[in-house]
């Protein structure tokens, strides 16, 4: 596992918004960050809240957590749901690789986060402040 975070899309947070479920990412693109907003389906959503409810360090009140695709991915069936991907979980100074379990069309909304040259090929998609 790398060292730091760099080039690995972070997540923010996921929810509920009308009956529909959202993603939200931070990529770094040629020193430009932005942060944009995702639809998932249901099962996305939970892998997503799931990751983002893993707090494996210390839970004093102040210390953020922070979460990234590391890009990493497989599957425990060959052909099967759900797929397996890896999230860096940093707080503070601490820092680990964790397993999670998610299905397909979220681990390919992350790697397309992760692959991304030029922010223009995110024009569809709603850019948060």
């Amino acid at each position: 596992m790398r060292d730091n975070h760099l080039e690995m899309p972070e997540i923010l947070n996921a929810y509920e918004r009308d009956g529909f479920y959202f993603g939200v990412v931070r990529i770094v693109v040629y020193e430009e960050t932005a942060a944009f907003e995702f639809g998932v389906d249901q099962a996305g959503y939970r892998a997503l809240r799931k990751v983002l409810q893993k707090h494996p360090f210390s839970n004093l009140p102040g210390i953020e957590y922070r979460y990234f695709f590391t890009g990493g991915y497989g599957r425990k069936k060959l052909g099967e749901e759900p797929v397996v991907f890896y999230i860096r979980i940093e707080q503070g100074i601490d820092a680990g690789k964790f397993e999670f379990e998610g299905p397909t069309t979220l681990v390919s909304n992350l790697r397309w986060f992760q692959s991304l040259k030029d922010l223009r090929d995110t024009s569809a998609l709603k850019r948060l402040e």
